[in-house]
């Protein structure tokens, strides 16, 4: 996706977002926008077909978000637009806007091994303490890691790796 297409599919994300007073609005909306792009998932290379009249693509699209019609027409403005294909990204878009008015921030952390409770509360406190924000996290594991962490948390890479380490020194090494 490029940078255009980004910000396209943050102002649509923005103007969904707008439509919400309150936060409880704004989490409704969200897992409606959710259930209506699943819904829609199976057909999106369909709905992205430039062959298939536009008018085809609206009326199928209003049958499977019926229950759904907020997203209905939001999809058909999509549609109409030609930003179809944007929906992925604008559902991403549209969740962290609620992740931001709610305060809070997500994270992925990533260990060699699986952290303890202990590890993960731990790991959870610092960030929040960092940003200032309630953090939501996931973890994985990665197996190629030697040890240590790799945290993505707000834009931004944390690389408490052993191997992330072992760059850096070889990096000042080189200097």
């Amino acid at each position: 996706m490029n940078s255009s297409q980004r910000l396209a599919a943050k102002r649509y994300a923005a103007a969904y977002d707008s439509l919400s007073r309150t936060n409880e609005q704004a989490s409704l909306r969200e897992k409606d926008l959710v259930a209506g792009q699943k819904s829609l998932a199976r057909l999106d290379a369909w709905l992205i077909n430039p062959c298939v009249a536009l008018n085809e693509k609206k009326q199928v699209a209003r049958e499977l978000l019926k229950s759904w019609p907020q997203v209905s027409s939001f999809v058909e403005v999509l549609l109409d637009a030609k930003r179809y294909a944007l929906l992925p990204e604008i559902v991403r878009q549209v969740q962290e806007l609620l992740d931001n008015r709610q305060g809070i921030m997500r994270a992925q952390i990533v260990s060699a091994q699986p952290l303890t409770q202990v590890q993960q509360t731990h790991a959870i406190h610092a960030l929040a303490s960092r940003y200032g924000k309630e953090i939501k996290a996931s973890f994985q594991t990665d197996k190629t890691l030697l040890g240590g962490l790799k945290i993505w948390c707000n834009g931004e890479l944390i690389d408490g790796s052993i191997s992330g380490e072992l760059a850096r020194l070889q990096e000042e090494l080189m200097k």
